[in-house]
């Protein structure tokens, strides 16, 4: 029997590694610095036309100016690393904490206390208000620098979204201490460490990818809900006499949010940015979805008596 080739993981991991590579190495690949603006000039054609920004994609710009002149494709390889590096990590965070309180609380307490062991408290009021309401007064022309505001939002989207791994996590524990093999395992003598390490980790170990992958989904839903109401990650300028908001860091939630209102006009300095950011969140659903394909093959080849 031939196996079948897992094309949605493949892809996945290809382009994982693909954005990966642009938001170590954006700055260098940019056609233009950060600051560059597209200069106006006239031109002789048509009788004088005036060029200026925002222009749409041509061979000078891949994918365009804005309405300020930046360079969108710069402003996207400049803005990486904060979406891809913030994401990744707070949702690996998230999986790592949300595991280890998973099984220290699966294991340690007794049948009785059980049921009544969960964080509903967290889990039931949206992540995305308590961010909003915390970050909304130091984001918006902040005082504080980029590194410092991203530090503390990821630092609550970490925190918040503890509870939800936590969860799965400690309810698959408590199932599998409760199984024979394990009942068995500690009438022999087993301890708490040799129960975690030869049961419940390779047990959970499976579904942790799985987690983990579904964690950076939400990570990017969030991010993105925020950038809607002008809370981009690394902060949010609004200067003086200024007409909209804008990302300090170019990330690419960010960049969605400020360039919402071009739906119906110079349409490209939303699409562009909006593609991106939705090819990066179609890569962890590939992802996702092969490893479930792995996940069922496995339990398949699975013997049972």
């Amino acid at each position: 029997m031939t196996k079948s080739i897992n094309y949605k993981l493949i892809i996945g991991m290809l382009l994982l590694n693909f954005f990966i590579f642009i938001a170590i190495f954006g700055p260098a690949i940019a056609p233009y610095d950060e600051d560059y603006k597209q200069q106006i000039f006239y031109s002789l054609q048509n009788g004088g036309e005036i060029i200026g920004p925002p222009s749409p994609p041509s061979q000078d710009f891949w994918l365009g100016t804005d309405k300020y002149g930046y360079d969108i494709l710069t402003k996207l390889l400049y803005g990486a690393k904060y979406t891809v590096f913030t994401t990744i990590i707070v949702a690996l965070l998230r999986t790592v904490i949300g595991t280890i309180l998973g099984i220290i609380m699966g294991l340690s307490l007794k049948n009785a206390e059980v049921k009544n062991n969960r964080i509903p408290i967290l889990s039931s009021i949206p992540t995305f208000i308590i961010i909003y309401f915390v970050m909304v007064g130091i984001n918006i022309e902040p005082v504080l620098s980029i590194l410092s505001l991203i530090l503390i939002q990821g630092a609550l989207m970490t925190i918040l979204g503890i509870s939800g791994v936590y969860n799965v996590v400690y309810a698959k524990t408590v199932e599998t201490k409760n199984s024979l093999f394990v009942m068995a395992s500690q009438t022999l003598g087993g301890s708490r460490i040799h129960i975690m390490k030869k049961h419940i980790v390779p047990i959970l170990k499976g579904n942790l990818l799985i987690l983990f992958v579904n964690e950076t989904i939400q990570v990017l839903h969030l991010i993105g809900q925020l950038a809607i109401f002008n809370l981009f990650l690394g902060g949010t300028s609004f200067p003086l006499m200024a007409t909209k908001y804008t990302s300090m860091t170019n990330e690419w939630s960010g960049l969605l949010g400020e360039s919402k209102d071009f739906l119906y006009y110079a349409q490209w300095i939303l699409l562009c940015p909006l593609a991106v950011y939705l090819l990066f969140l179609f890569t962890f659903y590939l992802i996702s979805l092969g490893l479930k394909q792995i996940h069922h093959e496995q339990i398949a080849k699975t013997r049972y008596l």
